[in-house]
């Protein structure tokens, strides 16, 4: 499926490992999602693979990564709707 454009999509963060193999697609989604005018962040996370999030007893970078996802839901779930 592919869309035109992504300006209507809520406030994004996007979070990958350094080592994960789809880094590069979470980078371009986030460059796709600024360039129609979406708020979207990149948050790489050092030494960590694809599904690090789910491993936060054995990839250090998980819990951080988590307390950010936390801190971005936070901000956003507080901020006034656009219009």
């Amino acid at each position: 499926m592919k869309f035109d454009n992504l300006a209507d999509l809520p406030p994004t963060l996007v979070v990958a490992g350094d080592l994960d193999a789809a880094l590069d697609q979470g980078r371009a989604y986030v460059e796709r999602l600024r360039a129609d005018g979406t708020d979207a962040r990149l948050a790489r996370c050092p030494k960590a693979i694809h599904g690090f999030l789910s491993m936060p007893g054995l990839v250090p970078a998980a819990r951080p990564a988590r307390r950010e996802m936390l801190a971005f839901l936070r901000e956003h779930l507080h901020a006034t709707p656009r219009s």
